[in-house]
């Protein structure tokens, strides 16, 4: 499981007159790192778009490859088209991977300067050197960021924000450093909040009728968070103490799926197993309660039922157990999932179709929504 994630929020609004944002941003996730690209297109609309898309879909593409990131940026400005009349490029970007180690790599074209926030309240401008591909001055960056650090991009749209409207020069990057410095000591690393705070001003600025696109990025590098779900007694009893000691050994928080299972836990923990009156009045089998236990559950109806609601959305209001174990893995950057896989006998012979009861089908199932959704998650099975 990896020890550490990144946490990224944007914030986009678009030119007044239109109905898209120009700017365009990509996310990747890879074995060992995270990729952002954040493309301007030249003008603004459909059009801006388009342009801006078609950059960061090049860009996050060619990271499949085993080119270095200067080849990457090589590839992407000989690709890009350039306008003919004005010489200049149908669109500008940003490239930054942040591996999980925490060391960056920043490549920008054009664009304006990001801010590395230190220990969530601290800024500063990331530095870096110039050189020159294609005809066309890049900056490149390397430095390390650690945990709670935070990193701030933004599109011209902000930079200019205010121009026409009471600032002649627009916010510029002076402002945005400063605003960023005076607020972000009292968010508490909340990237979401800084975010939305740099975006509401921008428009602020522009008197809510934008002169551009804009768009906020915030990165924050932290510690992963983990959690792990235990279900269904081993295969052979023998392999009880063993599967509960690893699952109790295990970083971050716990849930119990399955009746049985939560007795085994509460006997080998010689602690009581009470009934949670919560969920009382749910379809789903009530939860219970384990002194060092997050989350106890029934198991199968409660487990295929969480999939059900990754698959289809939960209905608007509704809290059951199932939400509560959703609320749980979805808020976990890595998630283990320890299987038992005694066969139930309370199972057999129901008239039901075979597969509901199957515990590795079930947690295989909610497995995939969860890796679909960006988790990092993890099989064993006793």
């Amino acid at each position: 499981m990896k020890k550490f994630a990144i946490d990224v929020t944007i914030r986009q609004f678009h030119k007044r007159g239109e109905d898209i944002c120009g700017d365009a941003t990509k996310v990747v996730h890879t074995p060992d790192s995270t990729i952002i690209v954040v493309s301007d297109g030249l003008g603004s609309g459909v059009k801006a778009n388009v342009l801006g898309t078609l950059t960061v879909e090049i860009a996050c593409g060619l990271f499949g490859g085993e080119l270095s990131l200067r080849e990457i940026v090589e590839t992407l400005i000989a690709t890009l088209p350039v306008c003919k009349w004005r010489n200049i490029a149908y669109s500008t970007f940003s490239i930054v991977r942040i591996y999980d180690t925490g060391q960056v790599t920043v490549a920008e074209y054009d664009t304006p300067g990001i801010i590395h926030i230190k220990g969530g309240s601290r800024p500063e401008m990331v530095g870096g050197s110039l050189y020159e591909i294609c005809g066309k001055s890049i900056r490149e960056s390397h430095f390390k960021m650690l945990p709670g650090d935070m990193l701030v991009l933004y599109s011209d749209g902000i930079v200019y924000a205010g121009v026409g409207e009471g600032l002649p020069m627009g916010w510029q990057e002076e402002g945005i450093f400063g605003y960023v410095g005076q607020i972000a000591p009292f968010l508490s690393g909340d990237c979401e909040q800084l975010a939305d705070m740099v975006a509401h001003r921008a428009q602020e600025y522009w008197a809510e009728r934008p002169g551009d696109d804009g768009t906020v990025l915030v990165a924050k590098y932290r510690r992963a968070r983990h959690a792990t779900i235990l279900t269904g007694p081993p295969s052979d009893p023998v392999l009880v103490p063993k599967m509960i000691r690893d699952f109790i050994s295990r970083k971050g928080r716990k849930i119990v799926s399955g009746g049985t299972t939560s007795h085994l836990v509460a006997n080998f923990l010689k602690k009581r197993l009470d009934m949670d009156p919560e969920f009382m009045d749910s379809d789903l089998p009530p939860s219970g309660n384990i002194d060092g236990i997050d989350l106890v559950t029934e198991g199968i109806l409660t487990l295929s039922r969480a999939t059900e609601y990754l698959r289809r959305g939960i209905p608007k209001g509704k809290r059951d157990a199932a939400t509560a174990l959703l609320d749980i893995v979805m808020d976990a950057d890595g998630i283990t999932i320890i299987v038992g896989t005694a066969r139930n006998p309370a199972h057999q012979n129901t008239g039901l179709p075979e597969s509901i009861f199957l515990r590795r089908t079930v947690v295989e199932e909610l497995a995939a929504e969860l890796r679909s959704r960006g988790k990092e998650v993890e099989l064993i099975y006793y």
